[in-house]
Parts: structure tokens; C-alpha cells; sequence
């Protein structure tokens, strides 16, 4: 901005100086309003329009120059506004004080051409300087704007995406269930469904979407969307992850993959057939300790898996099994160790003969005091199959 048009304040008890300083600065272009002393000037600086920038006398009657200054920075409406400070007086006690009172800057009353040859200069030093801070503020508001319907976003979204997270289903037999999801972030990349199959069969899907946030959170859409066809129209777990493989090839972006875990429980017998691709193992553990199902290497949605072998196990009575992702086992301390498998097993066991939606909490804690004063930076997903004792 040029200086043509800029409005400058000038306040000065002395009508010599006021006239001389004020014809100065209309010749260079400035539109200049003028005050008599301190309060004068005060009521003018909050005139609309409001000035760009006040000169000020430092030595005036009842209001002086440092008086005035505090009272403008501490007025909201005008306190952005840049103050300098005109004096005669060159004690460096002078100086602080006008400094400390406010004033941006401490400029001697010219004498001299070279004097207001240098007064021209730290005004428009100071008015480029009051521009920036104009321009970075409104980009600061910009920015706060955007970040405030981003968020509001991404609320909408997280609530949206877990109102689509079903329910543990009602038992139709032995088997009982619950789950716990906590996102990393407002919007998690792990995914879990349930399906109901016939002969009182259930369909268990656990799945992790690479990464976390806005874009694993609408990929493992997709996955849930294209599992929960497959799951209609096969009938081994090895097959519905290949086929998820296939299906999400066509989707996912490059340098995203999913791992899966898919079980069908037989409700009236805890008979188990189970698959998973990249997945952690699952666990077992009953009044016998623990085991594991584990997975098959590869990867999902890069087109890896060709066919996938399924083993089968048994939920005795007693007997519980988590399937998780690995947010879990890779949450860490403040020391970067991980939570792991082996700790996890531990509290597993200490609280196998509890309800399942207990023993999901005890977990919780578990990791929560492990990663105390921080939290786990994945999504941690968990679903808990119990056969409880009769």
C-alpha cells in the first residue's frame, strides 16, 4: 500500500509543532487529523476512521505521551494500532519510558531535513510492518476458519462412522460377544463386522486398513461393503479374505493394503474355521493358558493372496478369544517399548474366567497405563468370543 490515503494521528500540545509536523506529512501524501494533548487525542484515535498510525508528544499537560499510549494499548479497539513516540527529550530514561509504556517506536522531533527525512522513513518502516501483521492476521483467521469447519467435518464424520459399527450380536447359543474400538484419531482405519449365517453360524471379520485418518477411514468402507457380500456367498474364511483381496485391488490406492482375520463360529458348539491374511494371531486363553491362531503371511487389496489356507479350533468352556489389530500389541511407552503379545496374554490370562466386555476393558487399562503419559498412536480394535462355563 502506498502512502497516499494512509491516516495518521498526530497529538501535540505545541500548535507550532502540530502545524509544521502536519504539513510535513500531508505533502508526502498522508491524510493527517490532529489532538491537542493526551485526552484529545485519545477521543480522536478512536474516531472512525480509525488512523493507521499515531505520532504522539511525549511531554504534555494532564494526559502526557506514555499515559496516553498505555491508555490506547490497553483498548481493544485501537490497541493494534502503532504508536510512535515525538520528543525533544533523549535521556534514555525517556526512551524506556515511552517504551515501556508501549510506544513501538522513539523518534526525536525533527530539526533537521535529515531528521525528517529519517521520520518519513520510520513511518513507512512501520507501516510496512503494521501490514504484515494485518495480512498475517487475516491469514491467521483464515486459517482458524478452516480449521474449525475441518473439524466440525470430521466430527460429523467420526459420529457418522460410528453409528455404522454394529452392535455385538445377541447370543443364539453358547458363544458370547463384545468388542471395543478406540480410533487413533476422530476416524479410525480398522474395521470389524458382524454376519449372521445360517445353522446358527456367525461370520467374524477383523481388519486394519494401513495408516489411520480421513483416507484409511473411507477405504475400510469399502472393505466392510465388500465383505459383507462375500460373506453371503462363501463358505470358507480362507475364501472371503481372497476375495476380499481381489475385490480391494480395484479400489485401493497404491501404497494402501489391508490385513484381515475372518472366523465362523458355530454358536451351539464353538466349533471355529478361521483365516487371516498379515493379521495379528488371535488368542485363546481359558483355565489351559493360551494359544494362538495365526495368521498367513501377505497382504490384502495388492493382489498377494492366491487362494488361502483356513484351520479350524474349538472354543472350549472356560474358554475366550480376541481377535485385535495392531495398534495393540505396538502400543508403546514413553520409552518407545511395546505393549506386545507376551503382556497381553498376561493380562489375558489374569482375567480369563471374567465377562467378555471385562476382559476388554482390563485390556484397556492395561494399555492405557503402559502408554500413560501418552496414548496409543494406532487404532486399536478388539473382539472378544467367550464359551462360558455352564
Amino acid at each position: 500500500m502506498s502512502e497516499s490515503g494512509r491516516r495518521i494521528l498526530l497529538v501535540d500540545d505545541s500548535s507550532t509543532m502540530r502545524r509544521m509536523i502536519s504539513t510535513l506529512l500531508t505533502d508526502q501524501g498522508y491524510e493527517v487529523k490532529t489532538g491537542v494533548d493526551g485526552n484529545d487525542g485519545y477521543v480522536k484515535a478512536k474516531e472512525e476512521p480509525i488512523p493507521e498510525l499515531i505520532l504522539t508528544d511525549f511531554e504534555m499537560p494532564d494526559l502526557d505521551g506514555p499515559g496516553l499510549c498505555r491508555k490506547l494499548k490497553a483498548d481493544k479497539a485501537v490497541s493494534a494500532i502503532p504508536v510512535l513516540m515525538l520528543t525533544t527529550l533523549g535521556e534514555t530514561k525517556s526512551k524506556v519510558e515511552g517504551l515501556d509504556a508501549g510506544a513501538d517506536d522513539y523518534i526525536q522531533k525533527p530539526k533537521s531535513p535529515g531528521d525528517i527525512e529519517e521520520l518519513f522513513a520510520r513511518i513507512r518502516a512501520h507501516f510496512r510492518l503494521a501490514d504484515m501483521k494485518r495480512e498475517l492476521a487475516e491469514r491467521n483467521a483464515l486459517l482458524e476458519a478452516a480449521q474449525k469447519k475441518l473439524h466440525f467435518e470430521l466430527e460429523l464424520a467420526r459420529k457418522v462412522q460410528r453409528a455404522l459399527m454394529p452392535r455385538p450380536p445377541r447370543p443364539r447359543g453358547l458363544v458370547k460377544v463384545a468388542v471395543k474400538y478406540t480410533p487413533a484419531n476422530q476416524l479410525g482405519g480398522d474395521v470389524y463386522d458382524f454376519y449372521r449365517l445360517e445353522s446358527n453360524r456367525l461370520g467374524v471379520l477383523v481388519a486394519d486398513v494401513s495408516g489411520h485418518g480421513v483416507n484409511s477411514a473411507m477405504l475400510s468402507g469399502m472393505v466392510k461393503a465388500l465383505a459383507a457380500g462375500l460373506s453371503i456367498a462363501v463358505l470358507e474364511p480362507g475364501e472371503l479374505l481372497a476375495g476380499l483381496d481381489v475385490g480391494l485391488e480395484q479400489y485401493f490406492p497404491e501404497g494402501y493394503f489391508c490385513t484381515g482375520f475372518y472366523l465362523i463360529a458355530d454358536e451351539e458348539t464353538g466349533l471355529l474355521r478361521y483365516a487371516g491374511v498379515g493379521h495379528p494371531p488371535a488368542i485363546i486363553v481359558g483355565p489351559n493358558g493360551t494359544r494362538t491362531l495365526d495368521s498367513n503371511p501377505g497382504l490384502l487389496g495388492v493382489g498377494m493372496v492366491d487362494g488361502t489356507a483356513g484351520e479350524t479350533d474349538r472354543l472350549g468352556p472356560g474358554e475366550s478369544l480376541i481377535i485385535y489389530t495392531d495398534g495393540l500389541p505396538d502400543a508403546m511407552d514413553p520409552s518407545d517399548v511395546l505393549f506386545g503379545e507376551e503382556r497381553l496374554k498376561t493380562v489375558l490370562q489374569s482375567y480369563h474366567g471374567a465377562d467378555p466386555a471385562t476382559i476388554l476393558d482390563e485390556v484397556e487399562k492395561a494399555v492405557n497405563k503402559h502408554t500413560f503419559p501418552g496414548s496409543a498412536a494406532d487404532d486399536i480394535n478388539m473382539v472378544v468370543l467367550q464359551h462360558p462355563i455352564q
